[in-house]
């Protein structure tokens, strides 16, 4: 996901190719040569792949955890690696980047929330379970991309091997249609405008399924909430996001994201 905020453009995670990613971008309306910051959430290669390219290629800073960083296959220059430690916010150019810990199997992988000092967005994926600490960071949020990774009777019944299925369902694995749900329903409140469903499992989910979950949720609060799923294979509509309604983007201060 792309976040462009005054002079700061960041890409959360970077596991497609370069290529790809330039593609992406363009197709967005964006340059990828115009990033800032890369922050990665942890270490699997869907997404860091690229993190050492895009640091040597176009010198743009390359943050994560020290567990990631030291587990990256392809680690950025020393000079552009930055360490980000979970509950600390890290302040740039007109966004604040915070790194919340989460429960997955990789080495000290991270959720972030971004705020420009007028509204905030998360994007969380991988995990397996939710804690209190989660929730708690996860406030007062204008947009949220979530993970809806897979339904549980799909996984089941489908064609992975058990222990992969025994991975996946555990508190260390994804979450499923269910636990997006319940945390969407901890979290949700009426400014709540934007939300992304991510991470889709392309053999133990559908659209559908994610969909009816989240709706569930947001009909029954009366949510006015915009849903959308995460594609694997193109670039979202960019969600801009003003300080208080959306409105016609003509302020010069507001944050914008593109899920890419």
């Amino acid at each position: 996901m792309w976040v462009d905020a005054g002079a700061t453009r960041i890409l959360i995670d970077a596991g497609l190719p370069l290529r790809e990613t330039a593609r992406r971008c363009k197709g967005a309306g964006l340059d990828v040569r115009d990033l800032t910051d890369v922050f990665l959430t942890h270490e699997h290669a869907d997404h860091s792949h690229a993190a050492g390219i895009l640091a040597r290629r176009l010198g743009v800073r390359v943050h994560a955890t020290r567990g990631t960083m030291r587990s990256l296959r392809d680690p950025p220059p020393e000079e552009l690696r930055l360490a980000v430690r979970a509950g600390v916010p890290l302040r740039l150019d007109g966004l604040t980047v915070t790194p919340i810990a989460l429960p997955h199997d990789a080495w000290e992988p991270v959720a972030y929330v971004v705020e420009d000092g007028a509204t905030r967005a998360a994007v969380i994926t991988d995990l397996g379970s939710v804690n209190r600490g989660i929730v708690r960071a996860l406030h007062q949020l204008d947009a949220l991309v979530l993970e809806m990774n897979h339904d549980l009777r799909m996984l089941a019944e489908g064609p992975y091997p058990w222990s992969l299925k025994q991975r996946i369902r555990s508190d260390r694995g994804h979450l499923s249609n269910e636990q997006g749900a319940r945390l969407l329903q901890e979290i949700l409140h009426g400014g709540l405008r934007h939300l992304v469903l991510a991470h889709l499992s392309e053999h133990n989910n559908t659209e559908s399924h994610a969909r009816r979950a989240a709706e569930r949720v947001l009909e029954k609060h009366g949510a006015c909430t915009r849903l959308c799923v995460g594609s694997q294979s193109r670039a979202l509509d960019p969600v801009l996001l003003e300080p208080s309604r959306a409105l016609p983007l003509r302020r010069a201060r507001q944050l914008a994201l593109f899920a890419v």
